[in-house]
């Protein structure tokens, strides 16, 4: 069983940022690392995939990866030879495939008890903005491709605000924020925003309203900052999750 958790985002499949906690981690003991999107695992579809997978299990087995879906990757029920199994660490089935038994993927829309302590209801998902990029290297053949289903289709998002109404979580664990905590000076000046689409953004917004939260976190826009009262954006930091819950206890 996991003793303690952390959190940290996206990896876009490296993972050497865990090395020292890894190596921190006592004998007797397994710590679990939630990553809050853009794993990487689950990119490229091929034997590279595979490859780093085994890599990860290998030189990082005394962490367990809980990992909510981010835009660049697969959705893991689309992941040949994928399983599910109930995940005692999280109290809900998950997503894992038992050659790589300490990554786990989180399911989207659903509600997990964290260590026995948070609950947490996961979003998964976001828009690419380099999704054109993406498609052209995709056909040129050499490049990971883009994912039709990266965002959570407007049945998907209903059904998780009818789940969620009236709920209240300690834990909002998403891949990219509200629509009004968008970090805009972190956008990238060669995308034409207007092109952009918002829908997974501000329908969060809406959610958050829906239900009651303690902590809100995500990744997707690549620095760590606090994006509002409550409210936290991970990058390459590793924070510990009773640290961020007793800091925004008040």
């Amino acid at each position: 069983m996991v003793t303690k958790w952390w959190v940290s985002g996206d990896t876009h499949s490296d993972f050497s940022r865990f090395y020292n906690l890894n190596e921190a981690v006592p004998e007797d003991e397994m710590w679990g690392v939630i990553i809050l999107g853009d794993a990487g695992l689950n990119f490229w579809l091929n034997k590279r995939d595979k490859k780093n997978k085994y890599r990860i299990c290998g030189k990082y087995s005394k962490l367990k990866f809980f990992c909510v879906r981010g835009n660049h990757e697969a959705r893991p029920e689309d992941v040949e030879g994928m399983q599910e199994i109930f995940d005692e660490d999280v109290w809900n089935w998950v997503y894992y495939e038992p050659q790589h038994s300490n990554i786990r993927y989180l399911k989207d829309g659903v509600e997990y008890l964290i260590g026995g302590k948070y609950s947490a209801l996961v979003c998964g998902g976001a828009y690419s903005v380099d999704k054109y990029w993406r498609l052209e290297k995709q056909a040129a053949g050499f490049y990971g491709g883009w994912f039709a289903n990266e965002q959570l289709n407007k049945e998907e998002r209903d059904k998780i605000s009818a789940t969620a109404a009236g709920q209240s979580y300690d834990l909002i664990l998403a891949h990219t924020c509200p629509y009004e905590w968008m970090p805009r000076d972190l956008f990238l000046n060669c995308v034409d925003q207007s092109s952009v689409d918002n829908s997974m953004e501000l329908w969060l917004g809406e959610l958050l309203q829906q239900c009651s939260w303690k902590v809100f976190l995500c990744g997707h826009f690549h620095d760590d900052r606090t994006l509002a009262p409550h409210a936290q954006m991970l990058s390459t930091s590793i924070k510990g999750l009773d640290y961020i819950m007793n800091y925004w206890k008040d």
